[in-house]
């Protein structure tokens, strides 16, 4: 009798879900597009114990190459930003794999649709680092699937 009692009871519970679906149109469902492939991929700042934060400049066709503040240290991070969205990425400092820290969505223009992520790789080493070469990869989660790279001198 008990299983009986908790069969029905089970019964009318799904009985009273789906009495309160709400029935949508076709016409009401609006599908998004995909997501945008990788398009940009660039160092946007570079933090370590010794130089503080710097920000790289990015200025038309111009992009930095290398840091211009002393950097060195325990540790080091490094901001990437992807516009588009990526499938994989990866990143190495004097090639040592870094760790994602943070990832965060970036909206260019305030749609709500994320365009976007700025990733933070951190680098740490107790005897320290006086300078190095910072590489990055991000493979791109669409249509064309492509692979982008940086190569980026920590001076």
């Amino acid at each position: 009798m008990k299983k009986f009692k908790k069969l029905l009871s089970v019964m009318l519970l799904g009985a009273l879900l789906a009495a309160n679906v709400i029935p949508v149109s076709a016409a009401e469902v609006q599908p998004l597009a995909a997501a945008p492939a990788l398009t940009q991929f660039y160092v946007n700042s570079v933090s370590s114990e010794k130089g503080g934060t710097e920000t790289i400049e990015r200025s038309g066709s111009f992009a930095q190459v290398g840091t211009r503040l002393d950097h060195g240290g325990t540790w080091l991070e490094v901001e990437t930003v992807e516009i588009g969205y990526a499938k994989t990425r990866s990143a190495t400092f004097n090639n040592v794999n870094m760790t994602l820290k943070t990832k965060r969505a970036i909206d260019l223009d305030n749609d709500r649709i994320i365009d976007g992520w700025a990733c933070v790789w951190r680098y740490e080493n107790s005897y320290g680092f006086e300078a190095g070469t910072f590489k990055a990869s991000s493979k791109s989660a669409n249509s064309p699937w492509n692979t982008m790279n940086i190569t980026f001198y920590i001076h």
